[in-house]
């Protein structure tokens, strides 16, 4: 069965030319009211992974949170904006920081925090999402060293709040089994509606990690799987090399073949780049796993940190899920015999300065 996306070129974070960029991908699609009808409460949730600068890529830019606000307030005003940062991060200060609450007070709509949780499968989730009549994930593009690329299907991971993403990555400690988990979660809590901020995305070693790039487009769709699928094709990638998008369709969560997604607006041809760069371990996403493992025997990836960046925070000491960080006479370091390259760390480090590596080089054993 065929899904329905929209792609609209937009170069701008500018608030009026967003917002008719925003609209036209709606329209394309219906209409804002064949998904909020009048009077529903909606929760907008975005991607604010952690404190960083709009400029930075590694959040959904405040503006385009504004220009979707505008328009759903076309049919409701009952409308709240939320996510749970990854690690220990508070959202309050994620929100201040990243211009979210400068928005929210603006447009006159309520910011909240998942303190409340309802369980599914076992999961913990935000128990706003059993609160409200819809649901629109707002997600930012960016490239995941865990998951290739992350975008509308990875961005619902988002509402499980707090430390359980801790938690669900302990119980997943590879990329192929947590990919799965992303798609189970997606399972439980599918938006009526995404809408993917990449006008300027991210690549190289994201999420938090890589530069940002300047990608020019809109793009929307019920199906989240379709979205990434979209995504993957325009920078080089086939879908189902992405690990999330291949557990997704595996479980019949949406259209992950480019044939069957009916495109409007921009042609997908006319948008392809070559030259995104994808992070560092992508080429073991490339392998087949038997090589990628017998590749990781003799080369095995290990987790960096840059001293001259590391700040002492203790952030990822406080978030890893195996303690696998210490504090070693006032250095931090990693046991890799615990890690499990899960790379929070990495993720929440406010200076960007942990890293995912090949140990090129093994120490020589003493005589």
């Amino acid at each position: 069965m065929k899904s329905k996306a929209s792609i609209i070129r937009c170069d701008s974070y500018d608030p009026d030319r967003l917002f008719q960029a925003v609209k036209q991908s709606l329209e394309l699609l219906g209409g804002i009211n064949s998904f909020v009808k009048k009077g529903q409460s909606v929760l907008l949730k975005p991607n604010l992974l952690k404190e960083a600068k709009p400029d930075d890529a590694v959040t959904t830019h405040p503006e385009f949170i504004r220009a979707v606000i505008r328009l759903v307030k076309t049919q409701t005003e009952n409308i709240f904006i939320g996510d749970s940062p990854g690690g220990t991060v508070k959202a309050q200060a994620v929100y201040e920081f990243c211009g979210i609450e400068k928005i929210a007070r603006e447009e006159k709509v309520q910011l909240i925090q998942f303190n409340n949780i309802v369980k599914k499968d076992n999961l913990p989730f935000a128990k706003i999402i059993d609160e409200v009549d819809v649901l629109i994930s707002l997600p930012k593009f960016k490239t995941h060293n865990l998951t290739m690329i992350t975008g509308a299907v990875k961005n619902i991971f988002g509402l499980i709040p707090g430390l359980y993403k801790v938690y669900v990555h302990k119980m997943a400690p590879n990329f192929i089994s947590f990919a799965k988990e992303i798609a189970r979660i997606y399972s439980l809590a599918r938006p009526d509606l995404s809408i993917v901020d990449a006008i300027v995305a991210m690549d190289g070693d994201g999420p938090s990690g890589g530069d940002p790039y300047d990608l020019g487009l809109v793009i929307a769709s019920a199906d989240a799987v379709s979205i990434d699928a979209i995504l993957s094709k325009i920078i080089g990638l086939e879908p189902l090399s992405v690990p999330s998008t291949k557990a997704a369709a595996a479980m019949n969560l949406g259209q992950a073949q480019i044939n069957n997604i009916d495109i409007n607006g921009v042609s997908l041809e006319d948008i392809l780049v070559r030259d995104f760069n994808l992070p560092n371990i992508s080429v073991l996403f490339k392998m087949p796993n038997f090589l990628a493992r017998s590749l990781l025997r003799f080369i095995p990836l290990m987790m960096g940190i840059d001293r001259g960046k590391c700040t002492q925070c203790q952030i990822c000491k406080n978030i890893c899920p195996q303690g696998a960080i210490r504090n070693v006479r006032g250095r931090l370091k990693i046991d890799f015999r615990k890690c499990i390259l899960c790379l929070c760390c990495s993720e929440m480090c406010p200076s960007n300065a942990i890293y995912l590596r090949f140990l090129t080089r093994r120490k020589k054993r003493g005589k």
